[in-house]
């Protein structure tokens, strides 16, 4: 009996996520904790197969390097990954389903939808249809009172490290979600979007967007949390919770006490009204 001839991969060297949330490992092991996760129809660059279990990965959305599990990714050949990266929908529902005629998949907030048309998306060969709200990346330009909006659908979302998602999210993924919206793609973690932007000189000039960023007893930039409004600062601290913010840090209004040490306040041009 004659072998089965196997499947040429070595020019698929890219991937799309083809389900809502899939881990970002430290390592190809699933003992180990994830960095990040890729969201439905986000794309990612293959760098790596290890054991056929494996691939190291590089995704652009969520500015993160790590191990996923091959079954968990949808290998796709080049000119498909420039297409859903150039053409794209955001899904601004906290959760909605995808629906085909065979499937129906809830995505979350923040997902991508690829080659998507104001109805539906596609993924591979098959054409998914959204009823949520969703906008077309590059839509949607600054404005305090929808970013304020989109910010308070992640409100009591567990707080869960390596989690960019309404139902487990950190600090540092709720910033760079919420700027994705309006098209700036922020580093995944707090120390590296710490350098970014202009510094706020007062927090009584703070505007709702301005990110604020907290230190530890060794100096070290640990955390960080959204300006909302004056004084209001949201943050992903045991949930997504709106603390009160001074010259201090984060008084955090459940505790009565002060949680973080306030380090510095940066301002993105993205949110620099003309």
């Amino acid at each position: 009996m004659a072998k089965k001839k196997k499947a040429d991969t070595r020019h698929l060297m890219h991937g799309v996520c083809p389900l809502n949330a899939v881990p970002v490992r430290f390592k190809p092991d699933e003992s180990f904790p994830f960095l990040s996760q890729l969201l439905f129809g986000e794309t990612c660059h293959i760098l790596e197969k290890k054991n056929k279990h494996w691939f190291k990965v590089f995704s652009e959305q969520s500015q993160v390097t790590g191990w996923i599990q091959a079954m968990q990714i949808q290998l796709i050949e080049e000119k498909q990954f420039i297409e859903y990266n150039n053409n794209f929908g955001i899904a601004l529902e906290v959760c909605s389903p995808v629906m085909s005629d065979e499937i129906s998949m809830p995505v979350v907030l923040g997902s991508s939808l690829p080659n998507f048309d104001g109805i539906s998306c596609q993924l591979g060969q098959t054409s998914f249809v959204y009823n949520g709200q969703a906008v077309k990346t590059g839509e949607l330009e600054w404005n305090p009172e929808l970013f304020i909006k989109l910010a308070k659908r992640y409100l009591h979302s567990p707080e869960m490290s390596g989690g960019r998602t309404p139902f487990g999210i950190d600090s540092p993924a709720l910033v760079q979600q919420l700027y994705a919206f309006f098209h700036l793609t922020l580093p995944r973690f707090s120390s590296d979007q710490f350098p970014l932007g202009e510094i706020v000189d007062f927090v009584e000039l703070a505007q709702p967007g301005d990110i604020a960023f907290f230190h530890d007893q060794d100096d070290r930039i640990h955390h960080c949390g959204l300006v909302i409004g004056p004084k209001k600062i949201l943050h992903s601290f045991g949930q997504v919770r709106i603390d009160k913010l001074d010259h201090h840090g984060i008084f955090h209004t459940g505790l009565l006490k002060y949680t973080h040490k306030l380090r510095v306040i940066k301002r993105m041009a993205v949110t620099q009204m003309p």
